[in-house]
């Protein structure tokens, strides 16, 4: 995966459309549906499981208009995110691995580093997540002197995922 320059303005107003539209869509699903349910299998006494049926059946086609919907260009910076959070997770999930790596100063762990700390201020930069920016930068700068002391030059450019399966 390779870090992008996406335009913030632009993702933020898909973003809020996006999960605006959805949530708008899942009101009126549920609530049509539910009617329908309601008229069709109701009878006097509580409808509860004809309602959450209804959301169910809501969910599942807005999960369906989504999957349709996703190779649209409106979706590329929503997606784009997405799949950074993704490797940043699967990054996370291997941190064990990582920092063992790490202490043998092996130079697959400072790329996978270099891409976790790059891409997740690329994220905080995103979402305007700014709190532990200091204590990123500070993280930055420390792999930055270790990959000079090994010799190393480094770039998220130099990341693949295969890399933390050989750590």
């Amino acid at each position: 995966m390779k870090l992008e320059n996406i335009d913030k303005a632009l993702f933020k107003k898909r973003l809020n459309r996006f999960q605006g539209g959805l949530v708008a869509a899942l009101l009126v699903l549920s609530l049509g549906l539910s009617q329908l349910y309601i008229a069709l299998w109701g009878t006097g006494e509580s409808n509860t499981l004809l309602n959450l049926a209804a959301v169910v059946t809501a969910l599942f086609i807005l999960a369906g208009v989504a999957r349709l919907i996703r190779q649209q260009p409106f979706m590329h910076e929503i997606l784009y995110v997405r799949a950074l959070k993704q490797e940043l997770n699967r990054i996370y999930r291997a941190s064990k691995k990582l920092e063992a790596a790490l202490q043998e100063d092996k130079p697959e762990a400072v790329i996978v580093r270099w891409f976790q700390l790059h891409g997740s201020r690329h994220l905080y930069e995103l979402e305007d997540n700014t709190l532990t920016m200091e204590e990123l930068n500070a993280q930055i700068e420390e792999l930055q002197a270790r990959a000079e002391r090994l010799g190393l030059e480094v770039s998220t450019d130099d990341y693949s995922p295969e890399l933390i399966s050989r750590l």
